[in-house]
């Protein structure tokens, strides 16, 4: 009985700390975003929450809430996006590759970022 103990506490271990990966990585995003003055109508969905970035840059979190309710390719395992404006134009390299290869050069934690649509995108392991 000790064994099913112990391995159920592992488990529960590498929850904990993949949801600690995913809030890192979001906090990484949304400093990129607020530097480059990116952090406008945009969402960020993690862990049953999501940073929503009006048409201000006002951050709102909203709880209870998952990427895959509002587009197909969201992975509400890590990390989903939707964005307009200065990101999506960033993302689909309309203005260039220099922040493009900025955002992809940051640390994702063993993540990497793949586009669902053009307005959206999740992190896969």
């Amino acid at each position: 009985m000790s064994q099913g103990i112990a391995s159920n506490t592992i488990i529960n271990l590498k929850r904990k700390v993949n949801i600690m990966n995913k809030t890192k990585v979001a906090k990484r995003i949304e400093k990129f975003l607020r530097k480059h003055d990116l952090d406008t109508d945009v969402r960020i969905y993690f862990n049953s929450i999501c940073w929503d970035y009006d048409s201000s840059g006002r951050k709102t979190v909203i709880e209870d809430i998952k990427g895959s309710d509002y587009f197909e390719y969201a992975n509400d395992e890590t990390i989903s996006m939707s964005f307009e404006g200065g990101l999506n134009d960033t993302l689909n390299m309309y203005n260039g590759y220099d922040l493009f290869d900025k955002f992809s050069n940051l640390d994702f934690d063993g993540h990497y970022f793949e586009m669902g649509n053009s307005w959206n995108g999740s992190f896969f392991e």
